[in-house]
C-alpha cells in the first residue's frame, strides 16, 4: 500500500497481478458448499449471541429503572440541588499532544457505564496551571453531552484511578454528589431511562444532539434517606454486576466465534483441510452447484 494516513491505497496493478491457488470448477463449488454450511451455521449462532446480547441491555435497564424508582420518598427536587457540575475545559485543539502529557477526558472517551482510551489526546504538564478545578479525581461521574444516548444507553462513567491523571474536556461534564446524595446512587439516577426521559424531549441539535449542564440539573428526583440510597445502589450494582459478565462474555464468544469462520473461510481456500468430496449433511439446502463457477 502506498499514501500518506488515511489515504493509504492498493496499487492497481498488484490486484491485476495478484495469484491465488484455482483448483477445477469441481472443487471449488465444493469448497463454497462446505462453506456454505459452515458459515450459515456459525452466523446463526453469533445471531443468538447477539440477541442475547440485546437481551441483557434491556434487563440492565429494567434493572436500573426499578432501583431509581424505588426512591419515591421525600420531597421532590431537582437534582441541581444536590450535586456539583463542572463542564470541561475548552482546550483549544492546537495545543493537543498526541504522543505525551496528560490525558484529555473527551467524549469520545465516555462509553456506557466505562470509560476508553482507544483515542487519546494529551495536554502539555508545563500548560496546566490555573487548570486545578478540571482535574478528574477517583469516583466522578462523567457524562457526555454529545451524543449522551447511544445503543447500550446513557454514556456515563465513573472514573477510576486507572483512569488518573487527567484533565476534563468541554462536551463532558464531570458530577460530584453533595450531602444528601449518595455517589452510587447518584450514577443510576443518571443512567436510568426517566433521566433520559426527562430531558429527551427537550435535546438540543440536530445532527449532533446535545445535552445541556442545565437539562442535567433540572432532572427531578425525591431521595430517600441517604443509607436507603446506599442500600438500593448496592443492590443493583450487584445485579448489574452478573449482567456485565455476561454481556462480556456473549462479546467474547462473538469474536471467538468470528475469528473461527475467519480461519475456517481461510483454510478451506488454502488448501489446508481437504473438503474435496464433501457432502452436505441430509436436509440441508446447500448443494455443490457448479453453474455460476463455470459460467465465471
Amino acid at each position: 500500500m502506498y499514501g500518506a494516513g488515511g489515504q493509504k491505497r492498493v496499487p492497481d496493478d498488484f490486484v491485476r497481478n495478484f495469484t491465488i491457488a484455482w483448483p477445477p470448477c469441481q472443487e471449488q463449488a465444493e469448497i463454497q458448499a462446505f462453506l456454505d454450511h459452515e458459515t450459515v451455521r456459525i452466523d446463526a449462532l453469533v445471531e443468538q449471541q447477539r440477541r442475547l446480547i440485546e437481551l441483557l441491555k434491556e434487563k440492565r435497564q429494567a434493572v436500573i429503572s426499578h432501583a431509581v424508582k424505588s426512591f419515591g420518598e421525600g420531597p421532590e427536587g431537582k437534582v441541581g440541588y444536590y450535586i456539583d457540575l463542572l463542564p470541561g475545559y475548552a482546550f483549544p485543539s492546537s495545543g493537543f499532544d498526541h504522543d505525551d502529557g496528560i490525558r484529555l477526558l473527551r467524549g469520545a472517551n465516555v462509553s456506557v457505564g466505562s470509560t476508553r482510551w482507544d483515542d487519546v489526546v494529551y495536554w502539555a504538564y508545563d500548560k496546566a496551571q490555573g487548570l486545578d478545578e478540571y482535574w478528574l479525581k477517583e469516583g466522578d461521574l462523567v457524562i457526555g453531552m454529545d451524543r449522551p444516548w447511544i445503543s447500550g444507553g446513557a454514556r456515563v462513567a465513573r472514573i477510576r484511578n486507572s483512569d488518573l491523571p487527567a484533565l476534563l474536556l468541554q462536551r463532558v461534564a464531570r458530577i460530584r454528589a453533595r450531602s444528601g446524595l449518595d455517589q452510587d446512587f447518584l450514577e443510576l439516577a443518571l443512567s436510568s431511562q426517566e433521566f433520559k426521559d426527562s430531558i429527551e424531549a427537550d435535546m438540543t441539535g440536530v445532527s449532533v444532539p446535545h445535552v445541556s449542564p442545565e437539562q442535567i440539573s433540572s432532572f427531578r428526583i425525591a431521595l430517600p434517606k441517604l443509607d436507603k440510597q446506599s442500600e438500593i445502589a448496592q443492590e443493583a450494582r450487584r445485579e448489574l454486576d452478573k449482567l456485565e459478565n455476561l454481556l462480556e462474555e456473549a462479546s467474547i464468544n462473538i469474536s471467538l466465534m468470528q475469528e473461527h469462520r475467519s480461519a475456517l473461510i481461510s483454510s478451506a481456500v488454502t488448501g489446508k483441510i481437504d473438503v474435496r468430496g464433501w457432502q452436505p449433511p441430509a436436509g440441508s439446502s446447500v448443494t455443490a452447484d457448479t453453474t455460476q463457477t463455470e459460467a465465471v
